[in-house]
């Protein structure tokens, strides 16, 4: 993390996509100006993404060059996720063996999955919940409960992005190929790995 201090106050900004939140990563899916190319883009409100503050552009927030020292990484530094489920995750203080077969989801997993993707804009946002829902039966050795399954996706929102988003990759495209969910879904999946891959690509 960069330590930078910004109008008196100390915050703490990531240095890289290791360091991004899963929370983050979502906010600057949708409100860090998508419909504008990278490099097109207001930095300011990045910057406001990673501190949770309201700078303006007449802030004392340091010149062009400051900013482009803060956060030129998330231009010139490709997002690449491993591809590979990892083992464990580390959640709710445990070490959380991963399932590796989705196709066992139970009946309420599936209806409260399938509920909270069709209710998002686009794929990435259902990834914290649905792994939430995917884990929370292990983590909790017991049946799945959706009330603590949001109380679990409130802690994988702050853990850093590169550590959920293979479970969630693989969550979503193995319950599609399950025949688990509707092609509706199925192509809005492929076309947002298809988004996901240009981005990956970026040098």
């Amino acid at each position: 993390m960069n330590a930078a201090r910004i109008n008196g106050q100390r915050y703490l900004i990531p240095e890289c996509w290791e360091e991004v939140t899963v929370s983050q990563y979502l906010r600057m899916l949708t409100q860090w100006e998508p419909e504008k190319d990278i490099a097109d883009r207001d930095y300011v409100k990045l910057l406001n993404i990673f501190t949770e503050g309201k700078f303006q552009h007449t802030d004392d927030i340091g010149n062009t060059m400051n900013l482009v020292r803060l956060l030129g990484w998330v231009a010139f530094q490709p997002f690449q996720f491993k591809s590979d489920l990892p083992k464990v995750l580390h959640l709710a203080g445990k070490s959380v063996l991963i399932p590796r077969e989705p196709s066992e989801l139970s009946i309420g997993q599936n209806i409260h999955l399938r509920r909270a993707i069709g209710q998002s804009s686009i794929v990435e946002q259902s990834i914290a919940i649905a792994t939430a829902i995917y884990l929370q039966p292990v983590v909790d050795g017991g049946k799945f409960n959706m009330s603590r399954a949001r109380e679990l996706e409130k802690e994988i929102l702050e853990m850093p992005v590169y550590q959920i988003y293979p479970v969630g990759f693989f969550l979503l495209t193995r319950v599609a190929s399950y025949g688990q969910t509707s092609s509706g879904l199925w192509h809005r999946v492929k076309t947002n790995l298809g988004t996901i891959l240009k981005r990956m690509s970026l040098n």
